[in-house]
């Protein structure tokens, strides 16, 4: 029990950080890569400009954006709210995997449904707020063996903790029709099997390797298909600020992940990620490593209080041309980076 609420502490803390940085990104646009609609409207949000150059597929939803991406592969994109989380359906011959299940503010099911009638198993990126609302819908769920992975399992995650995610500056309501804001939260579901690293997905004729790249959280994956050169790397790596500020950040193990991932990357042709594009090239697995290596190394300096509101008492940003860092301050600090 006692372990219990020293997490709901932590998720409360960790709430109230994002829904600071959330408020923060809607007055100073200028380097949250997150939020870019300076009308304060999700309702009036415009698409990103990738997903223009990609073939949508029509279906009923009002809430999620679909989108043909690779042969078998859709990303089941939800740009309708801050977080502009992509979950992805990747079909083989005899089944098809559910990677990640997005917001749970409409039923993801109903989509993947009209994409295919193939059984669905579903993997979670990770098992943060935003990528397993809607695990809840499906009967076969895969899961790393972690603590972290089975405790959110079991308890989901009440309203007071992701209320901030539904605000009004956070979503556009007209397009979740017949969803109650006063009531969302994110449901406990059923682990069919835990897994570990180095676990093959076999959906027939598409193998999936499962590769764990704790750091972001100690359950994070990156799933990759060796024969088609994909790879899928939630929030392990995505063209905007990487979050690497809440209680279960691990900043060592995020490195050592990268390590691995960019072992991982010869011959890839793409990569997949978890928010606001589906597609980046493969070249920034490369980036991505000897980014963060610089920050790790004290060579790259954090934005200056003149230049964002970024540098506070929480986190501090470190931008590159492709995406950014925002990390807390006492990581930092533990690594003699910055001092508080």
């Amino acid at each position: 029990m006692i372990i219990v609420a020293l997490h709901k502490l932590d998720f409360n803390l960790m709430a109230k950080f994002q829904l600071t940085l959330l408020l923060t990104c809607m007055i100073l646009i200028s380097s949250c890569n997150r939020i870019v609609n300076t009308n304060e409207d999700w309702c009036d949000q415009e698409l990103r400009s990738q997903y223009s150059e990609l073939q949508e597929i029509e279906t009923s939803s009002n809430w999620f954006k679909v989108y043909l991406v690779a042969e078998g592969v859709f990303a089941i994109a939800e740009p309708f709210n801050f977080q502009e989380v992509i979950s992805y359906l990747i079909i083989g011959n005899d089944k098809a995997l559910l990677f990640d299940t997005g917001m749970g503010i409409s039923s993801i099911r109903l989509v993947v449904e009209e994409l295919t009638s193939l059984p669905i198993t579903v993997l979670n990126s990770h098992t943060h707020y935003d990528h397993i609302g809607s695990n809840y819908e499906f009967d076969n769920i895969l899961a790393m063996n972690t603590e972290y992975t089975i405790s959110r399992a079991e308890n989901g995650m009440a309203h007071s903790l992701v209320s901030h995610e539904v605000s009004s500056e956070a979503i556009c309501l007209e397009r979740a029709q017949g969803f109650d804001t006063t009531a969302y939260h994110i449901k406990p579901f059923t682990i069919t099997e835990l897994i570990s690293d180095g676990h093959i997905i076999d959906l027939g004729s598409r193998n999936l390797e499962v590769i764990a790249s704790p750091g972001h959280t100690p359950d994070a994956v990156v799933l990759r298909d060796k024969e088609s050169g994909f790879m899928w790397t939630g929030d392990t790596f995505y063209e905007g600020p990487i979050w690497l500020f809440d209680p279960e950040t691990d900043l060592l193990a995020y490195q050592t992940s990268l390590e691995r991932l960019l072992e991982k990357s010869k011959g890839l042709t793409k990569v997949f990620t978890a928010h606001n594009t589906p597609v980046a090239e493969p070249i920034r697995i490369t980036q991505l490593k000897t980014a963060f290596t610089e920050i790790i190394n004290g060579e790259k300096a954090p934005k200056t209080a003149e230049d964002t509101a970024h540098v506070n008492d929480d986190a501090v940003n470190f931008e590159f041309e492709h995406f950014a860092f925002s990390i807390r301050r006492d990581l930092l600090g533990e690594k003699g980076i910055i001092k508080r």
